[in-house]
């Protein structure tokens, strides 16, 4: 491969496998160069006899992901599922739907903060809500909805695991590849790269570009050594958002 080549993949794209499918799609379209590495896998977590307990007399059901969403259809008869449903993103929405036929409320912004500022979901006081999410995070919505007085209990369907991957050895590629812009979309994607690379090479992962999703990513990338000059922050963390981040860019490096 030529040097040539080798620069003209200026995107590293770090979605979970599965999720990342239209996004490389469009920018396989528009002729924008990347390499795909997906970082962390999901596995399937068995409900206890409580969660369903709870998902049955929930006021409302939140859900994070599609992995959420699948893990759960996996194990769990739809039809008990009688509240309302909210899911943080188009993607998940439409995921709720196919399973369930019912209408889901998704906010436009498709972000926790976006989740939060629906309307529906400020009047709980006394109310006993469910987010199913994987072995960690959005606990910026949990948090959120208890200072409003209500009663929030998570339901964990699927686990997030990172890949046995050789963090030297990909660095190493990334840099002879030419990227110059690392797309993250979760706090946790984003460690992992810190994970994985190895810290004598970890400069090199301060002097990127970086699109991440939100002003939350943003905090923890700062606290990472990322310089804010450095950061873009999408809109949100759907395919159309990113991929405009990443054209606005690609026009740049131009």
């Amino acid at each position: 491969m030529t040097t040539a080549m080798l620069e003209s993949i200026p995107f590293l794209i770090t979605r979970p496998a599965g999720k990342a499918d239209n996004l490389l799609a469009s920018l396989d379209s528009l002729g924008v160069g990347y390499l795909y590495q997906p970082l962390i896998t999901t596995a399937q977590v068995s409900l206890k006899q409580q969660d369903q307990q709870q998902l049955q007399n929930a006021a409302a059901v939140i859900f994070v992901s599609v992995s959420a969403v699948n893990s759960l259809q996996n194990q769990y008869d739809g039809a008990l599922l009688t509240a309302p449903l909210f899911a943080v993103g188009q993607t998940t929405a439409l995921a709720l739907h196919r399973w369930l036929g019912r209408e889901v409320i998704v906010p436009d912004d498709q972000r926790s903060e976006g989740l939060l500022q629906l309307p529906q979901l400020h009047d709980v006081s006394g109310k006993q809500l469910v987010v199913v999410r994987g072995n960690a995070g959005r606990e910026l919505i949990k948090q959120t909805l208890v200072t409003r007085g209500a009663s929030v209990r998570y339901v964990q369907s699927y686990k997030r695991q990172p890949l046995p991957l050789d963090g030297a050895l990909l660095c190493q590629q990334w840099q002879l590849a030419g990227i110059r812009c690392i797309v993250a979309t979760s706090n946790e994607i984003l460690q992992q790269l810190f994970n994985l690379v190895p810290s004598a090479n970890q400069h090199w992962l301060q002097q990127c570009d970086w699109i991440l999703v939100s002003p939350r990513m943003q905090e923890s990338a700062i606290a990472l050594g990322i310089a804010t000059e450095r950061i873009t922050l999408a809109d949100n963390a759907n395919d159309s958002a990113l991929l405009a981040a990443i054209s606005q860019l690609q026009r740049e490096y131009q």
